[in-house]
């Protein structure tokens, strides 16, 4: 026994005050290993990452609110904040796109990395969480946040909500206001509602997180597309929009169709659905995946309609009172259409009512009739025309199909279709539409579209800048053109991206593997030499 409790000299015990020190050199030890470890592309993207939770909350600290419509920091603060926004997003996109290049050792150490570098962020480029927090917190009371927006008043959270979305019915599915309902445990504190629901998601989201790692442990790529990827972080933890949900929902279903669980999969897709009728347009990859001929596919048509129609009668019911349950949810995404995006539709729309307006300063949230009148008239026109740019997206990525069905084309072919969708023939788009995309591209992407990635990030989320300043600062105006780059980045490499997916020449090539994986091969080859 008298061994057992012998002190090492060399190693005290942490108990004993050389203890402490000896832990703390070893604590600095890691820490200098751990930045020695890190490529420079991967600390761009993990500081650029920290300085956009820094820029929310800075925000706060401006306006003493986290709400972000109708509270703005003055002009001078305002561009402070968005000089130092643009440069962490700049930061943490070229990060990224170094990383795509040059895929990382160890993404699942970098995916929680930057877990932590956004789990604090703030509300910063959306108001949308307050609208969520009011119809979480009304529906578990029994309200109905469907039919009508007419309860909104009776919530605790009616002051946060912006004006131009008081009056719009709910345009979540049933899921998302089921996964939200712990933020009603927050009583009206948006500090405790939003670490209430935040860690409701963030546990899912390390479960899948996990089991990705562990189906795909050599392919680093998936894990960098998806994962590390600033909207995904930025856009769905870090500000919680319920596209997050879905995301991970679909990556269950790929993983689950990788082991032939064809019902399991139409689950999950399903339940995406319902979370958020987007994820509606995956339904491609999750029909076709696995099928080897027509009778397959009918049964897998079959298969999927039925997850489909029994999980929306589930999920719906205590929700339902009647058919304008769905015809109000229906209209809550229809509402506000004219909400600067970066969508052809949205720019034709926005200067056509910017010209017909008589007042040059009138706030983003307010669209006097004139204005409205002639924006619509202008976008049906605008819209007539992206829809003919889709179809012309779109029918090569079927003949592709028809050619040559296999499973990273399906993959490609399924993400080429939802972002022709979002991008060119929705009139209505915001940056994390993009996110029902990413599962699908982690799967398959070639360098042209990993290069369009790129640009596509960094330019849609840059028109959502624009709530760092007062509408009255000179920069919000002319920052309005960041809508047009998205357009002209949508439609870049338009050719390469769509068209060359017809022939099976155009075939990807596959995912680098990871350099563990890429070392094993070459040492593999030279034993066989």
């Amino acid at each position: 026994m008298t061994q057992l409790w012998r002190v090492d000299k060399a190693h005290p015990p942490a108990f004993t005050g050389d203890g402490a020190l000896h832990l703390a050199d070893r604590w600095e030890e890691r820490r200098v290993g751990l930045r020695e470890s890190l490529r420079s592309h991967e600390i761009r993207w993990l500081a650029g990452l920290g300085i956009v939770t820094l820029c929310s909350w800075a925000r706060w600290l401006a306006t003493g609110s986290p709400k972000i419509d109708q509270n703005y920091p003055s002009a001078a603060v305002g561009t402070l904040l968005l000089v130092a926004l643009c440069a962490g997003w700049a930061l943490t996109v070229i990060g990224w796109a170094g990383m795509l290049a040059r895929p990382p050792e160890r993404p699942r150490r970098l995916a929680y990395l930057g877990l932590l570098a956004v789990v604090p962020m703030l509300p910063l480029l959306s108001n949308d969480v307050f609208s969520l927090f009011a119809q979480a917190s009304l529906s578990s009371q029994g309200r109905d946040v469907y039919a009508t927006a007419s309860a909104y008043r009776d919530s605790v959270w009616f002051g946060w909500i912006g004006e131009r979305w008081r009056s719009s019915p709910s345009p979540y599915g049933p899921l998302t206001l089921l996964a939200s309902w712990p933020s009603a445990f927050g009583a009206g504190n948006p500090w405790l509602a939003e670490v209430f629901l935040k860690l409701a998601w963030l546990l899912p989201l390390v479960a899948v997180l996990e089991l990705s790692v562990r189906a795909f442990p050599n392919r680093s790529m998936f894990h960098t597309m998806l994962w590390l990827n600033p909207l995904f972080l930025v856009e769905g933890l870090g500000q919680l929009h319920p596209d997050l949900l879905g995301v991970l929902l679909v990556t269950v279903g790929l993983l689950l169709a990788r082991r032939s669980r064809a019902i399991g999969a139409g689950v999950t897709w399903s339940l995406a659905t319902v979370a958020k009728l987007n994820f509606g347009l995956a339904a491609p990859w999750f029909l076709l995946s696995g099928t080897r001929g027509w009778s397959d596919r009918v049964r897998r048509a079959l298969v999927v309609a039925l997850t489909l129609a029994a999980t929306a009668t589930i999920l719906y019911t205590p929700f339902w009172r009647g058919p304008e349950t769905v015809l109000g949810q229906l209209q809550g995404l229809r509402t506000n259409t004219f909400v600067p995006g970066g969508t052809l539709v949205d720019v034709v729309g926005t200067a056509a009512g910017g010209l017909a307006g008589s007042k040059a300063n009138t706030p983003v949230e307010l669209f006097d009739p004139r204005q409205q009148d002639v924006r619509t008239r202008a976008a049906q026109g605008a819209q007539l025309l992206a829809m003919l740019i889709a179809l012309a997206a779109i029918i090569p990525l079927g003949l592709g199909l028809l050619r040559d069905l296999d499973e990273d084309r399906l993959a490609l072919a399924t993400g080429a279709f939802i972002v022709a969708m979002v991008t060119l023939a929705s009139p209505k788009f915001q940056s994390w539409y993009l996110m029902t995309a990413l599962p699908f591209f982690a799967v398959c992407c070639p360098p042209e579209w990993r290069r369009w990635w790129v640009w596509a990030i960094a330019t849609s989320v840059a028109p959502e800048f624009a709530l760092m300043l007062p509408r009255s600062a000179f920069l919000f105006t002319p920052w309005a053109l960041t809508t047009l780059a998205s357009v002209v980045v949508f439609l870049l490499s338009f050719r390469a991206r769509f068209w060359t997916l017809a022939p099976r020449a155009a075939l990807i090539r596959p995912w680098p593997a990871s350099p563990p994986a890429a070392a094993a091969g070459r040492r593999a080859r030279t034993i066989e030499q």
